[in-house]
């Protein structure tokens, strides 16, 4: 039955069983390959930026809790959260590359091919993917921290006479990290494996997300399923990855 049913998807006349694309008969798997590059560097450099200032927001946020800053933080965390991706791609790429042409306006150029012009190409599209999770991350942080600094291990460590800054950085910040590590491991999986659509389709970057939203547009079958197996495997490997660097973050896991 499941023989029947690939059949019936890459078509009888198809002797190698590619999955062809219904609209351009082009093979999927290259297409999807061909997308890669791009996906991977808006994915890493935005999730550098992210999770950088992410923890910081966080840390700047939990330490001065109650305070103006932490309000400041927290009501531009929201406006962060609360704003569409292709809203902002529209209204960045309009005002800094269309009208003011400060940045180049929506290319992808190779690492390998000029470093520099891949950076600066990628700046608008890392800055507009990277505002939402900021904001989500930093108040993901700020609560957990605050929650650990009540715990007992945090008396213990005071009572030892550690200064603040390393009872923070040792005891609180580590363990405060951990509910952060599964989200970074699923967004990242996430975006990595094409779910970064709306940002590729903004700045008409040619990767895996694009790829999709074009198979999407043309209601071409076989692009979609190619991509959602591509996505799928991304998430199952970065889930194990994030279970196994629980035992570093957390030595209660470890095995004895």
């Amino acid at each position: 039955m499941m023989e029947k049913a690939w059949h019936g998807l890459v078509g009888d006349s198809n002797p190698d069983n590619k999955l062809l694309s219904y609209t351009t008969q082009q093979d999927v798997v290259q297409q999807i390959k061909q997308g890669i590059p791009a996906t991977f560097s808006l994915t890493i450099g935005a999730s550098v930026i992210w999770l950088f200032f992410g923890i910081l927001v966080g840390v700047i946020a939990a330490v001065t809790a109650g305070r103006l800053s932490d309000r400041a933080i927290t009501i531009l965390a929201l406006v962060g959260i609360s704003m569409p991706v292709f809203w902002l791609g529209i209204v960045t790429r309009y005002f800094l590359a269309e009208k003011n042409t400060w940045f180049p306006d929506g290319e992808y150029v190779g690492l390998t091919a000029n470093p520099v012009q891949w950076a600066y190409h990628l700046i608008l599209p890392w800055t507009v993917l990277a505002v939402l999770y900021i904001g989500f991350y930093g108040r993901v942080l700020r609560n957990n921290i605050l929650d650990t600094i009540n715990e007992d291990f945090v008396r213990t460590a005071r009572a030892k006479g550690l200064s603040r800054r390393e009872v923070l950085t040792k005891h609180v910040l580590r363990n405060s990290l951990i509910p952060v590590v599964t989200l970074f491991g699923l967004d990242f999986a996430g975006v990595l494996g094409g779910g970064a659509i709306l940002t590729e389709k903004v700045f008409d970057l040619h990767g895996v997300g694009w790829y999709a939203a074009d198979a999407l547009d043309k209601f071409d079958l076989p692009p979609i399923m190619g991509v959602t197996l591509y996505g799928a495997g991304f998430i199952v490997l970065l889930s194990v990855l994030v279970d196994l660097f629980y035992a570093y973050l957390d030595p209660r896991i470890r095995p004895t």
